[in-house]
């Protein structure tokens, strides 16, 4: 994230958020909402690092997907060179 492979801002409240409600849904679940069952979210913590892991692991695999993605992009004088020329 740091090393300038997502240049959009909106990423980065996507993250923030979504990683501020995950947090809180998994460790503070009463302060989210109190109208769930009493043991609504009561996982042990191997089960709570199951899914931190999944997230991050997400995570990992749309960065590596946006990297290899950022190869085959091309800029508009190549695509027009190679419809001029006929390549591809």
């Amino acid at each position: 994230i740091y090393c300038d492979v997502i240049s959009n801002p909106i990423f980065y409240l996507v993250m923030m958020a979504g990683g501020y409600q995950t947090f809180t849904k998994l460790y503070n679940p009463r302060a989210h909402d109190a109208t769930l069952p009493r043991n609504y979210y009561n996982i042990s913590n191997m089960q709570k690092l199951g899914v931190t892991g999944g997230y991050f692991g997400v995570i990992g695999a749309l960065l590596l997907a946006m990297e290899v993605n950022a190869q085959y992009k091309k800029s508009p004088e190549t695509l027009q060179r190679e419809r001029e020329y006929g390549l591809r």
